[in-house]
Order: C-alpha cells, then sequence, then structure tokens
C-alpha cells in the first residue's frame, strides 16, 4: 500500500507542477501583453481612444466680401443648410420619409448611401425649409452642418466681372478667381466629445477659430453698373443683336466704373448656363474697330510734325487704289482738312495720311497705346487682341490699319486708348481693385495733340457728324463711331455681319466718364453712329449728373434739385425732372410726390435707371419712370 501511496504522491506532485507551470505561462503572457499594450503599444492604443471619444473636425471660415468703391456689396458668404449622414446608421423604414423631406426620388437617395458606411453627403448648401423638414423626422444618422455659399446680389448685372465660387468655397471664375488668395477664409478646428455610439456630446473648444477672408474694394459703381447694364440690354434686345458689351472708364486714374456683357448670365445660378456664356465680353472678344481707330492716326500725324490740323488731304472722290487694292469712303469727299477726315469719318484720308508717315511710326504710336497687349487688369481669359509688328505691314496694311481693318481690340483696351485723350495724352493702365496708390501713366501723345485731337472729336459728334446720336441734352461729347464687317474663317469680310461701335467721352471739356459701346451683330442697322451711339448717350445722360456733373445752362437752383435727391426732405424745385438715381423706392415716391410727379416703377432695391433723364424739363402733372435693382 505504501508503494500505491508513493505514486499517487507522484501523480499529484505532476500535476500540480503542470498546473503551477501553466499559471507560471499565463502570468508570463499576460505581463508580456500588459508591457505590449503599455509600452509598446501605449501612444497608439492612447491616440485611438482618443479619437473614438474625441473629434476634431474643420470648420470652414466665410470669404471675404466683394464692394463696389461705395461700399456696396456685390458679393458675399451667407450661411446655409447642408444634411449629411452616417449611411449605416439610417434605418431602412425611414428612407421614404427621408427622400420626400430631400425632395429627391427614393432611388436617388439609395444610390447615395449605397455600400456607404461612413459619412456621405445627402444635399449640400440647400434651403432652409428642406433642412427643417430633414430635423423634424430625427432621424439617427442624419445631421445638419452649416456652410458656406456666395451670394452676387446684383445677379447678371456683375456675373461676368466677379464671376463665382465653387461648392467647395473656391473661386472658379472672375474676380472670385483671380482674388482667390486674397477672399479665401482660414479655416478653424474644433474639439467635440463623442459618446458610447459615436454621437457628438454637446459642447466642445475651439483649437482655432475659423478667420473670414479679405474684404475686397472693387473700382466699380454699382448704379452706374446697373445703368449700363440697363442701356446695353435695351439696345441689344432693340436691333436683335447676337451681343455687345460696355466700358465705362475714369480718365483721370483708370478706374473701371462699369464692365457689363450681355447675354449676361446669373453667377448666383451659374451651372444653368454653358461655358460659353461665362466670359466677359470686354475683355475676351476681339473685333476690328473700324473707324474708331482713325483718332489714333490722326494723333500720330500730329505728333510726327508733318502734319497740322489745317492741312488738307485729297479724298479722291470716294475711290482710292493701293497696290491692287480699292479703298472705299461711304461719301464721295474731295479736299479735307484733318478735322474732317474724322467728322466726316473718311477711310480714303486716314489711309493716305497713315502711308505718309510710315507703318513704323503708326505701329508704335499703336502699341504705346496698349493695342496687341493685355492690360493686366487682372481677370482671366484677357485677350492681348491683334497688333502684328509693323516690318510685316506693307501698304496694304498699313492704309488698312489707319482706318480700322486688320487690327483687333478689345472694348476694355479701346476704352484704355481713349483715355488717353481724355487725360491730355497720358495713358493709365486700367484697373478693376481699388487702391490707394496713385496711376502712374505714360505720356503718348502730347497734350496739345490730345486738344487738337479732342476739338475734332467733338465736331465728329456735332450735327455733322457721324456721332450727333451719342449727344445727350446739355453737354459736349467727344467721340467717334466705328462700323467694322466682321472677318470670316476664309480670311475674307462677311457682307451682312457687322459691329457697330461708338466710343467717347465727357463733358468734353472736363471728361469725367470714357465710354465704349459695342454691339455684335446688329440687325436693324448696322452704323455705330445709329445703334452704338444711343447707348451712350443714355448712359451718359443718367451718369454724368449722378457723378455731379451737370448739364449746361442750369442754374444753382438746379444744383439744389440734385442735391435734394440724396436727402428727400430737402428743397425741391418744380418744372425740373428731379435725379433719383441711387435713392430707395420710399425715397424715390418721397421726392415725386413732393415735386407733384407720378411715379411709376419697376422692380426693388434702389434706383439704377429713370425716365426722363435726371435735371430735364419736366411739366407738372407728369410721370416719371425708374427701375430699380437690388
Amino acid at each position: 500500500m505504501s508503494k500505491l501511496h508513493q505514486q499517487h504522491d507522484i501523480h499529484t506532485r505532476r500535476r500540480m507542477e503542470v498546473v503551477i507551470g501553466l499559471m507560471a505561462l499565463g502570468l508570463a503572457m499576460l505581463l508580456i501583453r500588459a508591457v505590449d499594450l503599455h509600452v509598446l503599444q501605449g501612444d497608439e492604443l492612447k491616440a485611438r481612444a482618443s479619437h473614438q471619444h474625441f473629434h476634431q473636425y474643420h470648420v470652414a471660415a466665410p470669404r471675404g466680401t466683394i464692394v463696389d468703391r461705395q461700399g456696396r456689396i456685390l458679393s458675399k458668404s451667407i450661411e446655409v443648410p447642408s444634411i449629411g449622414a452616417l449611411a449605416a446608421e439610417i434605418p431602412g423604414k425611414d428612407l421614404q420619409a427621408l427622400a420626400k423631406a430631400l425632395a429627391i426620388p427614393l432611388s436617388k437617395l439609395q444610390r447615395k448611401i449605397k455600400h456607404r458606411k461612413g459619412f456621405t453627403w445627402l444635399a449640400r448648401q440647400t434651403s432652409p425649409a428642406i433642412a427643417a423638414r430633414v430635423k423634424a423626422l430625427n432621424i439617427p444618422g442624419v445631421r445638419q452642418e452649416n456652410e458656406w455659399r456666395r451670394y452676387h446680389p446684383l445677379g447678371p448685372e456683375t456675373g461676368h466681372i466677379l464671376g463665382f465660387v465653387g461648392i467647395d468655397g473656391h473661386g472658379l471664375e472672375g474676380i472670385e478667381r483671380s482674388m482667390d488668395q486674397h477672399l479665401q477664409g482660414q479655416a478653424g478646428t474644433r474639439l467635440v466629445q463623442r459618446d458610447a455610439h459615436g454621437h457628438s456630446l454637446p459642447g466642445g473648444v475651439w483649437l482655432k477659430k475659423p478667420h473670414m477672408g479679405s474684404t475686397l474694394t472693387l473700382t466699380l459703381d454699382s448704379n452706374i453698373q446697373s445703368i449700363a447694364y440697363a442701356a446695353l440690354t435695351e439696345a441689344v434686345h432693340k436691333q436683335h443683336a447676337k451681343g455687345g458689351s460696355v466700358v465705362v472708364m475714369n480718365p483721370k486714374n483708370g478706374d473701371i466704373l462699369a464692365m457689363a456683357s450681355w447675354p449676361g448670365f446669373n453667377p448666383n445660378n451659374f451651372t444653368k448656363y454653358k461655358p460659353g456664356q461665362w466670359r466677359n465680353r470686354a475683355i475676351t472678344d476681339v473685333f476690328e474697330p473700324g473707324s474708331t481707330m482713325k483718332p489714333f492716326t490722326i494723333a500720330t500725324a500730329i505728333d510726327s510734325k508733318k502734319w497740322q490740323v489745317n492741312s488738307l488731304v485729297f479724298c479722291e472722290n470716294g475711290d482710292f487704289q493701293v497696290a491692287d487694292y480699292t479703298i472705299h469712303d461711304d461719301h464721295s469727299e474731295g479736299w479735307l482738312d484733318l478735322t474732317g477726315v474724322i467728322a466726316r469719318s473718311s477711310n480714303i484720308g486716314a489711309a493716305k495720311i497713315a502711308l505718309d508717315i510710315g507703318a513704323t511710326q503708326l505701329g508704335g504710336h499703336l502699341s504705346s497705346l496698349g493695342f496687341g497687349q493685355r492690360t493686366g487688369i487682372g481677370l482671366g481669359g484677357e485677350s492681348p487682341g491683334i497688333l502684328s509688328p509693323p516690318r510685316k505691314w506693307g501698304v496694304v496694311e498699313t492704309a488698312n490699319i489707319a482706318f480700322g481693318q486688320g487690327i483687333a481690340t478689345t472694348p476694355l483696351q479701346l476704352a484704355a486708348a481713349f483715355s488717353v485723350f481724355a487725360n491730355h495724352g497720358i495713358k493709365l493702365t486700367p484697373r478693376l481693385v481699388l487702391s490707394g496708390k496713385e496711376n502712374q501713366g505714360t505720356q503718348v501723345f502730347s497734350k496739345k495733340t490730345s486738344q487738337a485731337v479732342t476739338q475734332m472729336l467733338i465736331a465728329a459728334t456735332g450735327i455733322n457728324g457721324t456721332g450727333q446720336r451719342a449727344v445727350p441734352a446739355g453737354y459736349d461729347i467727344a467721340g467717334k463711331t466705328g462700323t467694322a464687317q466682321k472677318a470670316t474663317k476664309q480670311g475674307s469680310y462677311s457682307k451682312d455681319k457687322f459691329t457697330a461701335v461708338f466710343a467717347g467721352f465727357a463733358p468734353a471739356e472736363n471728361p469725367e466718364v470714357v465710354i465704349v459701346v459695342v454691339i455684335d451683330e446688329p440687325q436693324k442697322s448696322i452704323y455705330g453712329g445709329v445703334v452704338a451711339a444711343p447707348v451712350f448717350r443714355e448712359i451718359a445722360a443718367t451718369t454724368l449728373p449722378y457723378l455731379g456733373s451737370l448739364p449746361k445752362n442750369q442754374d444753382s437752383t438746379d444744383w439744389q434739385v440734385q442735391q435734394a435727391s440724396a436727402t428727400p426732405n430737402n428743397i425741391s424745385v418744380s418744372g425740373i425732372t428731379p435725379h433719383l438715381i441711387g435713392l430707395s423706392l420710399r425715397q424715390a415716391f418721397q421726392q415725386a410726390e413732393q415735386q407733384g410727379y407720378a411715379l411709376h416703377s419697376h422692380g426693388s432695391g434702389w434706383v439704377t435707371r429713370q425716365s426722363p433723364h435726371p435735371l430735364t424739363a419736366l411739366s407738372a402733372g407728369s410721370d416719371i419712370e425708374v427701375w430699380l435693382n437690388e
């Protein structure tokens, strides 16, 4: 029995040793695991745990506001709701109701969340009404996020200049794109705590607060922009034209006060338009300037000292042979002085003068005026135009360029060039962003030459000139008409497609504005004096009093009328149309009522156009019509 007991003790001891060994091994493994978790993987596991309980997310900052020279808002960011979801957490039974609240088909919603486990957008930058409907459903996994959306109050009027912003907050066209870095805000970072189900708990802390982008002030005046756009749109519709553009520029400092293109597009809904409709015709579209080029030919001739203001040129009675090419005038002319060449718009006179001074001199001055070069205004897509080097000109090319064929320009280039005459021969770089710095210019023509050509341009808008329809009552205008055949792809000229142009400045004696009007393929008439000149008159007649430049023969009483427009309770004067531009509808009604006139309004916001024009005679009891835009 003792032997059996011994064997039993031995087996018991061995089992205990095995158990103890296993326990030791288990403890050793636990120790190794503890070391692994706390030492080797400690930092990683802590980070993972923190990520599960805390969440950092970026908060977008609003872009900077764009304002006009008077501080009026042209573009701003507004906070709008977006709907997102953790797709895996949405109960299947709620999909039908969610789709209805989002105003989308159920199949579209199912595609959005199919095979998605993480976060996905259901509707970005949606309406408050949709967001409220979704919130009322209180569906697990669905939440509202606020984003920033760009809003342009003037819509199509400034669409081509401002451009638009994509859904992710980056500028895609226009000044929004070219000044994107300036306008972009700095995103912030926020830390929030989550519950066991991964839902964000109330509260949270800012790790970095978002900062709004910088404000951008443009040289535009939104009132003048509205005036120009309205006049252009009316003319294009009246002429059944293909399109058009207008540039209004201050010749004293280069500031662009207005730049309008038609057809317009609404940047608030830019996806509804084709990319070709986004372009800013004033800087992208080139055209042969026609007779608006003649003043530069004449100015070059005078500066050359080979020609004087009273010099005569024989205009060959309407037909002039250059090499194997015949130049024609619309009207048969004999001897004309330089003023007559511009006022009667003689192609032959301009051609003969250019051939006399030579390609090198004419080409050099045209280049100094900015033709064939981008202005550098800071907008994408700007065309340099077309001006071949003078060394490549033959006699035919020299003659043609003198009266605006064989050269192509943009409306902005032409406005900058005409500003030279309005600014004593000094060329300034056009600018769209308002700056406190003085715009340094270069002398292209002498002051004496510029004054001489200005007098010729005044004659061109006189009773015997081609631009008489451009003159608003009470003002002297210096300007030139242009009617150019459009070039074909085959290198010839179309017989039925034309560009009608008027370029000039007002008032002629002390210019406040340079205005260039270009109408593309007008149908009722082809002539710049008939098609484009009245648009110039419409813009000038409304803009000049708004800028404080009154018509001639207006006494101090009339000045009181203009002052009263800014404060409706001021003195009123009967018999004179009050100046209502820039007023609210309420202020405009007060002004009209005080002076006994009936007012008819269109639109909402502030007055951008009125008929009759401000400060013109008006009998008691007459009606005034105003157009407003927000």
